[in-house]
């Protein structure tokens, strides 16, 4: 009786053991399969992050958001707008996403992009195409079924000029410089389309002030990263102008296409006149700055420009927003 009891004593112990070393193993199984799923998911993020260009995405729906204020009437449809923005950050991140698919061996050449997911190869060409597709259907679906299918072309066709027309352009001719202005301009546009549900004269007002903004600051960024774009064999005005000469007039011949612009959203009834004002103010301190990049093209005066205007732009669009006329 007692071997027989000390024996089932035993294999119980043991059952016990047996079990609670399942347990723990089990337990450690689950701690690295959450570990390595959390791994998984901040290092796709990251990358997603980075291929979508989320500061440049952001500034694109500041003003597709911009837009959508100013083609509002008396009152701002706050849903409306969250969904115009949501499927503009949609859109912009998928073409920007295609943008570097396309440009994986130019980047690697670059040091200010060589350290990118796709040419560091964090993250497979395929991969980033698929996501690049699925964000970019899916933004613009939101927009059709949320806004209108407007503002949905405008989005669609902005992705196909930006990945399909000026991301091969670069490396052919510096004119793609003012083919991605345009491309810039569209959002506000985008915007307004998606609140006023059409595109009209005083609606053109921001996508001027963008598309003329755009090549002082992109003039100037090519300027002091001439080395860098030689480098990826991209083709910018700057690559044939080592003097910085050409690249300085048309800098300061599109600060001076703004100055009317101001006075222009007063007549239009977009805005009151203080705004008309303020933006000839900001616009003639802009203007100075490429004044100088004329006067001495060297690359002080050339960032001190490009620093110009990365604070002429907000400051412009709060103006725009601050003193607008409900749109009629």
């Amino acid at each position: 009786m007692w071997i027989g009891g000390a024996t089932a004593a035993s294999a119980s112990n043991v059952l016990r053991h047996y079990r609670r070393c399942y347990w723990e193993l089990s337990k450690a199984r689950l701690r690295c399969t959450a570990a390595s799923t959390s791994d998984m998911l901040r290092h796709y993020g990251r990358c997603y992050w980075e291929l979508s260009k989320a500061r440049l995405s952001a500034l694109v729906v500041a003003t597709s958001g911009a837009g959508y204020v100013l083609g509002s009437g008396s009152i701002v449809d706050i849903a409306g707008l969250c969904y115009t923005c949501t499927g503009t950050m949609m859109v912009a991140a998928s073409a920007n996403t295609l943008n570097q698919v396309f440009e994986i061996k130019n980047d690697a050449k670059m040091k200010r992009t060589m350290r990118r997911p796709l040419p560091s190869g964090r993250i497979s060409p395929v991969h980033a195409a698929m996501w690049a597709t699925s964000v970019g259907a899916a933004g613009t679906a939101l927009l059709a079924c949320k806004a209108n299918y407007l503002a949905a072309g405008l989005a669609a066709s902005n992705l196909i000029l930006y990945a399909f027309v000026y991301t091969p352009l670069k490396q052919i001719h510096h004119v793609n410089t003012w083919v991605g202005a345009v491309v810039g301009a569209i959002p506000p546009l985008l915007g307004w389309a998606a609140a006023a549900s059409e595109v009209s004269l005083n609606s053109m007002i921001l996508p001027a002030a963008l598309y003329f903004w755009q090549l002082p600051h992109f003039m100037a960024l090519a300027y002091l990263c001439r080395d860098d774009y030689v480098a990826g064999g991209y083709r910018m005005l700057s690559f044939a102008d080592p003097s910085g000469t050409r690249t300085a007039w048309v800098s300061l011949r599109n600060c001076l296409y703004m100055l009317p612009l101001g006075l222009l959203a007063y007549n239009w009834g977009l805005t009151s006149g203080w705004f008309s004002f303020e933006a000839s103010l900001l616009t003639t301190g802009l203007t100075i700055g490429a004044l100088s990049f004329v006067l001495d093209p060297t690359h002080k005066s050339a960032r001190r420009m490009f620093h110009g205007s990365l604070l002429y732009l907000p400051a412009l669009m709060a103006g725009l927003i601050l003193h607008r006329l409900p749109n009629q």
